[in-house]
């Protein structure tokens, strides 16, 4: 097999010239499929990867590859892919989602996630996005149970001399020839070859939840197959205390049927607890598996999850549960989080996709099956917690920024160090805004930086403190325009924000920061924004007794906290005192909160309200209400509506919020 790489530039641009102004001109529906048969596949076999040498996922289910791309036929092959390819409809936008919401579906994303976890992925494995005009080339770094992406290169085609209107569409790029000799150059079979066999890497350790996953992938499994995976039991389907569609004991099941499709469960593990047997038995958590009816464009809620387990919980002695809840679509689409209720609070996985999963959610999956599997000897509830507590994720995000901080730093004055603290923290602002999609996610990506800008380290003076400056912090009709028209107009729906984090400061224009300190991929020195990708971010902020493995804007005050001092001092530790720089957790907060507005309005209630009750009804949205009159409920009212707060030591505003 040989690719003639002289000529293979030149044929792909005869076959684009050839068919592009069909696609355009003449009406053709434009979508991804057309796109895929009309050029990409056609581009593939010219690159030297025809048929026999493509596995085609198109159109099978979501979340599947478009073709992966081998050195050897299919049936022959023992390598990984050379390369992986998710094709998209003609002038479709990488860096956003079909629905224009939210930053995790976008193709970018989608191709990222291939290139990191999918089966045909490897050590040298390339990963293409492509429209047929546009390639963004992806390479895969770093230890296979960790791997990292980093941005090759992307080629953008100019064919605006073909049609006046293509300009438009396809934008105005560095000669036809060079690009295309590029491509070629990267992704033909002969140098691909030529340059290395792509051998499997070594495959990392086996983990616990590798099978859940891969069972939940599968076209075809009910709760109880993944009831086996969960409890490690191939006989538990055939145990009298598992079955579908059952009755729980204390709150019935059908208060749900709304949600839950069906659902198996069975005691699990012996739970430790002050009182270690009931009525002769011993005390066991309840391990269940919970498929929830799919819905369109509704995900897999927090509280619809949370109830789920507390009601597993709350009809077991032990009132302990571990739960598996899902939803899966007669396409193919998943849906799962991982949750475990105990005393009252229940903690759980951020929502991911089985047959994608994030890190985060693998280690959790692995840690709680462990604990599942090989139980320690006395297992307590708040143990089998654990894999899911939200504070061990910012914990590790914590030392992960703080690191960064510390490089950036480092042989700086104190002013340097204080605007790179000031920095971080407007960055992390804005990327929750990006994860939103209130900030175009364009904006922060490599990709995005290296098609507009002549050098990738001009992008935090051309790109970022334009952003800052000269958008967020200024109203739209004292604006002014990038002289990058590319850059502007990304920013047009930038909005502004009425406030002061972003205003300049005498000491911004001084800070200048590489590329690398933003996409390096080194495990060692990872940039600002690998950081960031790593986690799942939510404006939501967690609720008391409820818990998500997610990151909320509530850190950004403990985190510009924890590092203030050791900016001021220049100390490697934080040490708060001197400066008064306490973070009050927001568990602490509330519990302090609830007690000031119980005092606060026990004098204009009635008696008859007993304390706990007012504890009660300012701890949690799901209290019940004490019985009251109408006039007494009225008064009780007028009182709340009345109070006024004031917080001399605001600080970060913790106890306002």
């Amino acid at each position: 097999m040989t690719t003639n790489r002289a000529n293979a530039a030149d044929e792909i641009a005869a076959l684009l010239r050839e068919r592009l102004p069909h696609l355009v001109n003449r009406g053709m529906n434009l979508n991804e499929a057309s796109t895929l048969d009309l050029l990409i596949k056609p581009a593939l076999e010219v690159l030297g990867y025809p048929p026999t040498h493509r596995i085609p996922e198109h159109g099978k289910q979501r979340n599947r590859l478009d073709d992966s791309c081998y050195l050897q036929p299919v049936t022959d092959k023992s390598d990984t892919a050379a390369i992986i390819v998710e094709a998209k409809q003609l002038g479709v936008n990488f860096d956003r989602n079909s629905s224009g919401e939210g930053r995790a579906d976008s193709p970018d994303r989608q191709i990222q996630r291939y290139l990191k976890w999918h089966d045909a992925s490897g050590r040298n494995t390339l990963g293409v996005l492509t429209d047929g005009v546009r390639w963004r080339i992806y390479r895969r770094v770093g230890r296979p149970d960790t791997p990292q992406v980093e941005l090759v290169t992307e080629t953008d085609f100019d064919f605006s001399s073909l049609d006046g209107n293509q300009s438009a569409l396809f934008g105005l790029t560095p000669s036809l020839q060079e690009q295309l000799q590029k491509l070629v150059e990267l992704l033909s079979w002969e140098s691909i070859n030529y340059r290395t066999t792509p051998a499997r890497a070594a495959a990392p350790p086996t983990r616990r939840a590798d099978a859940l996953l891969a069972a939940m992938a599968g076209n075809a499994f009910t709760p109880a197959d993944l009831l086996k995976n969960l409890v490690n039991d191939a006989n538990v389907a055939s145990q009298s205390n598992l079955a579908d569609n059952l009755t729980l004991q204390g709150k019935a099941a059908d208060a749900h049927d709304k949600d839950w499709e069906k659902y198996a469960y069975t005691p699990g593990l012996t739970i430790k607890s002050d009182t270690s047997t009931l009525d002769g038995q011993e005390l066991r958590a309840v391990v269940a598996a919970v498929q929830f009816e799919h819905q369109e464009n509704a995900g897999l809620s927090r509280p619809d999850v949370a109830l789920a387990a507390r009601t597993f919980a709350n009809a077991n002695p032990s009132r302990t549960a571990a739960l598996l809840a899902y939803t899966a679509s007669t396409s193919g689409e998943r849906e799962a989080r991982l949750a475990v209720a105990a005393n009252g609070q229940v903690n759980m996985t951020a929502a991911f996709d089985p047959t994608l999963a994030a890190p985060s959610a693998r280690a959790a999956a692995d840690q709680l099956l462990q604990l599942l599997h090989q139980p320690p000897d006395e297992l307590t509830a708040e143990q089998l917690m654990l894999p899911l507590e939200a504070s061990q994720l910012r914990q590790l995000f914590y030392q992960e920024v703080n690191r960064w901080t510390t490089t950036q730093q480092q042989g700086k004055d104190l002013a340097q160090r204080q605007a790179i603290l000031r920095h971080l923290v407007r960055v992390m602002f804005a990327w929750i805004l990006k994860e939103e999609n209130i900030i175009p996610p364009e904006l922060f990506e490599q990709a995005f930086a290296h098609a507009a800008l002549p050098k990738a380290d001009a992008y935090h003076r051309e790109i970022l403190r334009f952003l800052f400056h000269q958008r967020l912090n200024v109203l739209a009709d004292k604006r002014d325009e990038h002289t990058n028209p590319r850059i502007n107009g990304a920013m047009e729906q930038v909005p502004f924000l009425n406030g002061s984090l972003f205003a300049r400061h005498d000491d911004d224009d001084d800070l200048d920061l590489p590329a690398a300190a933003y996409w390096n991929t080194d495990s060692t020195q990872p940039g600002l924004f690998t950081i960031l990708s790593r986690y799942r971010w939510t404006m939501d902020e967690n609720r008391p007794g409820e818990s998500e493995q997610t990151l909320d804007p509530e850190l950004l005050s403990n985190l510009f906290e924890r590092l203030i001092t050791p900016t001021i001092e220049g100390a490697a530790a934080p040490l708060r005192q001197p400066q008064g720089t306490y973070y009050t957790p927001a568990d602490v907060a509330d519990e302090i909160v609830k007690d000031a507005l119980a005092a606060a309005v026990r004098d204009y209630a009635p008696v008859s309200v007993s304390d706990a009750q007012l504890l009660a009804l300012f701890g949690s949205s799901d209290a019940a209400l004490p019985e009251l009159t109408d006039g007494e409920r009225d008064k009780l009212v007028r009182r709340i509506k009345g109070l006024r707060i004031f917080d001399p030591a605001v600080g970060s505003g913790a106890f306002l919020f």
